[in-house]
């Protein structure tokens, strides 16, 4: 258990943030919307 969590857990924490990264960003406003669609709300 011990090997598992100094070599494998890294990792699968990274990957686990990256796709996290992916699937959030398209919620976030400023980037999905232009300065004129932000100005409306």
């Amino acid at each position: 258990m011990n090997e598992f969590l100094i070599f494998y857990a890294p990792f699968i924490v990274l990957i686990g943030v990256i796709i996290a990264a992916f699937v959030i960003s398209p919620f976030d406003d400023a980037v999905t919307k232009g300065p004129k669609e932000r100005k409306k709300k």
